[in-house]
């Protein structure tokens, strides 16, 4: 194992957290109310105020673990950033493994393709959901994924996203959403789910009394609200840009998957619920969609593979079948790399059955996995190579080969072990040599489109000559239609 050195390292405090740990499990604990009588003296009030402080200080010292950036000189992070980007841009043969389970999502992509070069508006979402954790729930990496992916086979909306502003820094980049404060969040705290009812995201927000609101600004052709049905539970109003009001009624003899759909013109739209009244409404999610493809976003940090299945699973293979995801991409590791509970073969079982369990869900749903990234932990001032990270690959490696999903291996395309000081000292990985910047998302994002649509043309060669044909003839029809001047 590697130890890599850089100057100031003897300063920087020792890891006391994982470095997924949502900010929640990083920040300091409320404080406990004083015991002072009322009668206490100010002077006694000022020590008391002099003492809590103290201690929240060295709580935060010993809970907090901070990264100073890492003095590089221009030269080179320029050196370094082209060296990268252009290994980044080199072909990858094979880069997706196991491609072939891509075949169903392929197929639905060449229709797609086949229908934009018809010149045919076009009609129904193809959506790609993908599940995972702080990498996926920072927007970055699927922001630039959706991006490249609609400007190809056009902009099917931002689909799925979490109802308000479930934990902090969340977004949909294309999207906007605010709350009343009264919503109290489930899931965010994921190992702590209550009964699970969490819907197809694994977070809710919950409500008791009325007037507290929600809203969603997204462009989008049809929009599903989908909320948590119950005994009991309240009544919503729905509007759209301020429109006339629509009432939504959550009660239900027994728990159960809600779901408000509304169609709507094309263009940008302001949605807001409201409840009605002091009872408990659950709300799991939007879904904003357009005719196009989507490329959406579902994540919380710290999350592992695993905790897909402690949901409740009728709510997420009711809201899973009705969605219809063309592909489901699960990009998990880099939190159980860090893990003790997983050693390769318990990991190698329960990732599998997580597996096995989508496929029963949507059979007709592609699966690919997205590896963890290269990461180096900090252990004796000195930035090491994590090899946990590898096991936990070749883990996921052995599970997709039997289990008809592909994989990508985000630690090869990134150099492979050992490549994260380099990205580190490039600009486009962070200090806690885990997490990237938006430079690097992107970067990575590119990489991986480039080699799905590698492996996109690759099927049409091998499976599809007629799909092929076809294209070509529909390239064809559209040169030579109405008002055209070729022969």
């Amino acid at each position: 194992m590697n130890a890599r050195r850089f100057p100031g390292a003897a300063f920087l405090p020792a890891l006391a957290a994982l470095a997924l740990l949502p900010a929640c499990a990083q920040t300091t604990p409320a404080q406990k109310k004083s015991s002072a009588p009322p009668a206490a003296s100010s002077a006694h009030h000022t020590a008391a105020r002099a003492s809590r402080t103290a201690n929240a200080r060295r709580r935060t010292a010993r809970t907090r673990v901070h990264y100073y950036a890492l003095r590089v000189s221009p030269e080179r992070r320029a050196a370094l950033v082209e060296e990268i980007g252009a290994r980044l841009k080199e072909p990858a043969p094979h880069a997706i493994a196991n491609d072939d389970a891509l075949g169903g999502f392929y197929a639905q992509l060449a229709s797609r393709e086949m229908e934009r070069h018809s010149g045919e508006p076009a009609t129904g979402t193809l959506r790609v959901l993908q599940w995972g954790d702080s990498h996926t729930a920072a927007d970055e990496f699927t922001a630039e994924t959706r991006s490249l992916f609609q400007a190809q086979f056009g902009d099917g909306g931002i689909g799925y996203s979490y109802s308000g502003h479930p934990f902090a820094g969340y977004r949909i980049i294309g999207s906007s959403r605010s709350q009343s404060p009264g919503w109290k969040t489930q899931g965010n705290k994921f190992l702590d789910l209550g009964d699970g009812d969490l819907g197809l995201g694994g977070i809710s927000i919950s409500a008791d009394r009325a007037g507290e609101w929600v809203t969603l600004d997204a462009p989008c052709t049809e929009l599903e609200l989908q909320y948590l049905e119950q005994p009991g539970g309240g009544s919503l109003r729905f509007t759209d840009n301020d429109g006339d009001p629509v009432e939504i009624q959550t009660a239900a003899d027994q728990i159960g998957a809600g779901t408000f759909r509304y169609p709507c013109s094309a263009g940008d739209h302001h949605f807001q619920v409201t409840t009605e009244d002091a009872a408990p409404v659950t709300l799991l999610g939007w879904v904003a969609t357009q005719p196009g493809v989507t490329w959406e976003s579902i994540g919380i940090n710290g999350a592992e593979a695993p905790l897909i299945l402690k949901w409740n699973q009728s709510l997420f293979s009711s809201y899973l079948k009705d969605n219809s995801p063309s592909l489901i991409v699960l990009a998990y590791g880099t939190n159980e790399a860090a893990s003790p509970d997983w050693v390769e073969q318990s990991y190698e079982q329960t990732f599998a059955r997580l597996i096995d369990t989508i496929h029963q869900y949507v059979p007709e749903s592609s699966i690919l996995v997205i590896g963890p990234g290269d990461r180096f932990v900090l252990r004796h001032h000195a930035w090491r190579d994590y090899d946990g990270t590898g096991r936990i690959v070749e883990a996921q490696r052995a599970v997709c080969g039997t289990h008809d999903c592909a994989y990508w291996d985000w630690q090869e395309r990134m150099g492979g072990a050992g490549a994260m000081q380099e990205w580190v000292y490039a600009g486009w990985a962070q200090p806690d040599h885990t997490h990237f910047t938006g430079d690097g998302y992107r970067a990575l994002a590119d990489a991986f489109m480039a080699d799905l649509m590698a492996g996109f043309q690759s099927y049409k060669d091998r499976h599809s000559p007629e799909t092929e044909t076809a294209v070509q003839q529909a390239k064809q029809g559209a040169t030579n239609g109405p008002g055209s001047t070729n022969p």
